[in-house]
């Protein structure tokens, strides 16, 4: 089979880390690099991935990211882990863009699940604006892995040291990055995106039209959704769950791979 392109937008988080690592590992992705919104992240995203034993091509701003889905040879995936405030610059710099992305998953949203306040997202809350632009904007797939997916694959320390039973960099260096993550339920969000690229049916999935909250100050940055019976109208395919027991044995798989 021959390994999807991937394109991950990401901010400096420690599951951000672990989704690159994902990405890089896993024989089914071909990444093509990474972008962030500034130096100081790139900067943090490189010495993190890099203790897993592997290095990546990370560059900040939207320049990298329009140059790179422009001059690809066919359309790739594109993955957004963090708020979508590059995507959306990049959007405003070049609308056509749309048409270099064979898909685009975003991970962000909420259904019922709380994030950084009862009714958003920390990723869509941080910049509700760049999120209405990009779910608005025409890509020809759209899948959002919502905290409600997330929520239900939450890690444990027993699946940690799994990780570290390995005995791989990438895997030691996972299970340490998400270790600071316990307190907070080890909700490693950000691989799960990645993950759903290479593992069908890991998500249960609905059909929605999706749109931003972004003038009610108590529910600022929540993300509504539309479910539609008709599923040639709904426009984003929206995660709501995952299966947990597949989503562990997969990054174990992975994480316990070399770097090629």
């Amino acid at each position: 089979m021959t390994p999807v392109p991937l394109v991950l937008d990401c901010d400096a988080g420690t599951d951000d880390a672990i989704a690159i690592l994902l990405a890089v590992l896993h024989p089914g992705l071909d990444l093509l690099g990474v972008s962030t919104a500034s130096e100081e992240e790139a900067a943090s995203v490189r010495g993190m991935v890099e203790r897993g034993g592997v290095e990546v091509d990370v560059r900040p701003g939207t320049s990298w990211l329009l140059s790179t889905l422009a001059g690809a040879a066919a359309p790739v995936t594109l993955v957004t882990t963090g708020p979508l405030t590059n995507l959306a610059a990049a959007l405003a710099a070049d609308r056509s863009l749309t048409g270099a992305v064979a898909r685009l998953v975003v991970l962000g949203g909420t259904h019922r699940e709380p994030g950084v306040t009862p009714y958003a997202d920390r990723n869509v809350w941080s910049d509700p604006d760049a999120a209405a632009t990009v779910l608005a904007a025409p890509f020809r797939e759209v899948l959002l892995v919502t905290a409600d997916a997330t929520a239900s694959a939450a890690l444990s320390s027993a699946d940690l040291d799994r990780w570290r039973a390995l005995g791989t960099p990438a895997a030691r260096a996972a299970a340490d990055l998400a270790a600071s993550r316990l307190d907070r339920g080890a909700r490693v969000h950000d691989p799960l995106a990645v993950a759903a690229l290479v593992e069908p049916g890991l998500l249960t999935t609905l059909r929605a039209a999706v749109r931003v909250e972004r003038t009610d100050p108590t529910t600022y940055g929540a993300t509504r959704f539309a479910a539609e019976v008709d599923e040639a109208r709904g426009r984003v395919t929206v995660a709501v769950r995952a299966d947990r027991e597949r989503y562990v044995d997969l990054l174990c798989a992975t994480l316990g791979r070399q770097p090629h």
